[in-house]
């Protein structure tokens, strides 16, 4: 079975996603960025685009970033801060 890592997508009205996941591509400023189980930390802006999500390795789930925001991974709990996200 994959490892898994804590996930939160977060807007301001309210929290879109939390739950677990075992990959993560997010857009970021310089590129899409993957994001694993035990990743080193690391806290990134992201811009427009879409997030892509494997919650498990037969389910998968997309949104797409309306706007900007942030990234943080630390200690397998990754956090995203967005200004608006739709399916």
């Amino acid at each position: 079975m994959a490892k898994s890592f804590n996930l939160s997508i977060i807007t301001p009205d309210k929290a879109v996603y939390e739950g677990s996941a075992i990959s993560l591509v997010a857009p970021c400023e310089s590129g899409y960025l993957g994001v694993l189980a035990d990743h080193v930390p690391l806290v990134s802006m992201l811009k427009a685009g879409n997030i892509f999500l494997r919650k498990t390795p037969q389910e998968n789930m997309s949104f797409k970033l309306n706007g900007k925001g942030f990234l943080e991974v630390l200690k397998n709990n990754v956090t995203i801060l967005v200004d608006s996200v739709s399916d």
